[in-house]
């Protein structure tokens, strides 16, 4: 019983540490944001604009970016993506919500211990307070990634978002080219596509059913993919559905093989 009790109450500690965790993440968003709104004032643009300048410069560097840059560029893109959206009149719990869900699935691991330490037997749930900074996992660990990657899958996150159909436009000049190396396209509605259908996503989506969008992996980890920004994407839930633990190019084989029987059968 008295291990019972210690186990429940390190859960209840790494849950309160995580809120902590998320909370300060927050704080230093919005603190970013009012730094930046303060100094826009005076060189008298929009913050947008003051945050995409900041961005921009970051952006060059491309994949040699240091652990401290990349560290600068997610609070500038998460903090731009919050601006963008608040003066499109969104919610800012939603807001909230999509910033946290973009962590969890960037820097975050998926759930890493096998079972639950609160349920003998059971998977690792959310109430065992499940994720770590992946970088902080063992290298061969499937869940491992360094910070820089894992940052950037996180920044690559948002901007597919801002790419979605229906999501804020950017100002003019603003960022729309500076990440062609990391998304293979510019940061602009409508031109973002699911990666399987091939389908336009919804901004509107993401903002109202946030788990009807998943993030997924080209390779997955299970089949010896990693976490790397060229392995990993948004989809929608049908689509991670219609995957499974298949690559990419294993899908559209079995898809070839299923339409061919079909049409020999004269039943399409």
């Amino acid at each position: 019983m008295a291990k019972k009790k210690d186990e429940n109450f390190s859960n209840k500690q790494v849950q309160i540490f995580k809120k902590l965790e998320d909370r300060d993440e927050n704080d230093l968003i919005d603190k970013t944001i009012a730094e930046i709104t303060n100094s826009s004032v005076k060189e008298n643009v929009s913050p947008v604009e003051a945050i995409s300048e900041d961005i921009k410069k970051l952006a060059v560097q491309e994949y040699n970016i240091s652990v401290e840059k990349v560290a600068q560029l997610i609070k500038l893109t998460s903090s731009l993506f919050k601006t963008l959206l608040l003066s499109a009149e969104y919610e800012e719990k939603k807001i909230r919500a999509i910033i946290t869900k973009f962590r969890d699935a960037g820097r975050r691991s998926a759930p890493w211990k096998p079972t639950s330490s609160r349920v003998p037997g059971r998977p690792q749930d959310g109430k065992d307070g499940n994720r770590i900074n992946r970088w902080e996992l063992p290298s061969e660990h499937k869940f491992y990634a360094s910070q820089v990657d894992a940052t950037l899958v996180e920044v690559k996150y948002f901007l597919q978002a801002l790419s979605m159909n229906g999501s804020p436009s950017l100002p003019d000049n603003s960022i729309q080219d500076s990440f062609i190396w990391l998304l293979e396209h510019p940061v602009k509605p409508g031109i973002y596509l699911d990666p399987i259908q091939l389908i336009p996503i919804e901004f509107s989506q993401l903002i109202d059913t946030p788990r009807t969008i998943q993030s997924g992996h080209l390779i997955p980890l299970d089949r010896g993919g990693k976490h790397t920004p060229q392995n990993t994407f948004l989809m929608l839930e049908r689509s991670n559905q219609i995957q499974g633990n298949q690559t990419l190019d294993e899908l559209l084989e079995l898809m070839t093989r299923v339409i061919k029987g079909y049409h020999e059968k004269g039943r399409i």
